[in-house]
């Protein structure tokens, strides 16, 4: 059977054999009743055999007359009686589902490591009769033409869509409803993955990969202002904000190095959600509200506040070249930088590529002692299309590609996809040192991020249109045209305008 890899208007097709499945045995059927009566017939047959030729013994016998008769031996023989048992047939042979066929077709920007890990050539031999094809789209144009399909009744059959714009997705409509498929893998997956795929108790994703947000930091820079760079020591230094700031101080006193970069004047808000999220914050509640400007909202953008006025962080605006620029400086580099698990490879291989050892990473700071040092940012799911001509077939690669842990396991060894399924946390893959962090288990820290997420309604269908807003609000509060109140109860007002959403009292 074929699978066709679409990329940049190449096709690569990888044949596959045919396997012919084999018939299950016809099993043997006991009639319990019929048994019984053949043995009791030959029991007969038996003793009337042995009667007969004790007779013709005696006849063949010598000629000389016998001696008087002596009294005849009492043989007693006793003959069983068999009582009919009632036997269950055996069971009927289980007729096993066909398996589904055709061609499947997949949309966005991820699928490659399922062709180069092999995972794919793994799933045409347990179902050579499915033809995968996969259409790379950069993520933006996945989406475009993700809408677009959805609006005319085309599109693929499977589609990679981030948890950040899932709910949106969801709420747009067109995509199959997967409860039934994914009910199995609940208490499987991470449960904050669940919220965003959910609309009026119905699932519309299966989990991917997750990005559980960490500290990365410059060993070198953290030894440099007098600190150490142990990994659990770090941990203990930066164990809330209110520290990481007194941390930070040092740092930019002892070395000039910034501590991380928060641009103030296009700042759109990431590191922030990431700080909101740890709290089980968000911009709305589960009654539809709008919480964009709560008391817990408001202490947050305030706590980035004390980090301006301290003038211990950058102004470089994140994923520009002057950003960029900043990892890999020779004078004054960044000191630490907050993102999910999927950059511990954007730093190994692009953003401070060459700086073997110079890198570890921690929890992340919490509000107040005690509380989540954790949050996720990003990672992706597998929708279906209510279209799809070939659900079935559909839901058979999603299940063998992420529902299992032999397979999420590949896509961590292969390209460090964090998997969403928690079944999988105790492989060896997570201990495993990594030289480039300094020889550190970086991955047992990403999987203890994982553990204490918590659920957040940052999100959700209106995703993109608050996130503008709240970044407006960040603007106005860090350049000092608003307070962080007054900014934040803007932001929620035109939300709400927009929207129809009522704002949540305080």
């Amino acid at each position: 059977m074929t699978h066709v890899f679409t990329q940049g208007g190449r096709i690569r097709r990888y044949l596959r054999q045919e396997k012919k499945i084999a018939q299950p045995r016809k099993p043997v059927i006991y009639n319990s009743k019929k048994e019984t009566r053949m043995f009791r017939k030959t029991l007969v047959q038996m003793i009337t055999l042995l009667v007969v030729g004790l007779m013709v013994l005696s006849a063949c016998g010598s000629p000389t007359p016998a001696p008087a008769p002596a009294q005849p031996e009492k043989v007693e023989v006793v003959v069983t009686q068999l009582v009919p048992v009632e036997v269950t047939p055996t069971a009927q042979p289980v007729v096993e589902k066909p398996k589904p066929t055709g061609k499947i077709v997949l949309w966005g920007w991820s699928f490659g490591v399922l062709f180069d890990s092999g995972l794919v050539d793994e799933f045409n031999k347990e179902y050579p009769d499915i033809t995968v094809e996969w259409v790379n789209y950069a993520t933006a144009d996945t989406y475009q033409n993700l809408k677009l399909a959805l609006a005319s009744g085309g599109g693929p059959d499977i589609a990679q869509i981030e948890t950040s714009h899932l709910a949106g997705f969801v709420e747009l409509g067109g995509l199959a409803d997967m409860t039934e498929w994914v009910t199995p893998y609940k208490d499987k997956m991470n449960a904050y993955k669940w919220v965003d795929a959910t609309k009026d108790g119905k699932i519309y994703a299966m989990p991917w990969d997750s990005g559980p947000v960490v500290l990365f930091y410059r060993r070198d820079i953290f030894e440099a202002a007098g600190f150490s760079s142990d990994p659990k020591e770090v941990e203990k230094l930066v164990s809330t904000w209110d520290k990481m700031l007194e941390v930070c101080k040092t740092i930019v006193e002892k070395t000039g190095s910034p501590c991380f970069a928060q641009n103030k004047a296009q700042n759109y808000g990431r590191m922030y959600e990431s700080v909101l999220w740890q709290q089980g914050l968000g911009y709305y509640n589960e009654k539809g509200e709008i919480t964009v400007n709560s008391p817990g909202n408001v202490a947050t953008l305030e706590m980035f506040g004390k980090f301006w006025d301290a003038n211990v962080v950058s102004d470089e605006l994140e994923w520009t070249e002057g950003w960029v620029n900043a990892f890999g400086a020779a004078e004054k580099p960044l000191a630490t930088h907050l993102e999910a698990s999927w950059m511990g490879n954007g730093l190994k291989f692009w953003l401070a590529k060459g700086q073997d050892s110079k890198w570890g990473a921690v929890l992340m700071p919490a509000m107040k002692e005690g509380q989540p040092r954790a949050a996720n940012s990003g990672g992706s799911n597998m929708v279906i299309l209510e279209e799809s001509k070939n659900k079935e077939a559909a839901w058979a690669f999603i299940e063998f590609m992420l529902g299992r842990e032999r397979s999420q396991l590949m896509q961590l060894a292969q390209a460090d996809f964090f998997p969403a399924l928690e079944t999988t946390y105790n492989d060896p893959l997570f201990i495993q040192g990594d030289p480039f962090y300094g020889g550190q288990r970086i991955r047992e820290v990403y999987r203890e991020a994982a553990k204490q997420i918590p659920e957040a309604r940052i999100y959700g269908p209106y995703k993109e249109l608050m996130s503008g807003h709240v970044a407006t609000a960040i603007q106005k509060y860090a350049t000092g045209q608003m307070s962080a109140q007054a900014a934040l109860d803007e932001a929620a007002q035109a939300i709400s305008n927009e929207t129809g959403m009522p704002i949540a009292k305080p």
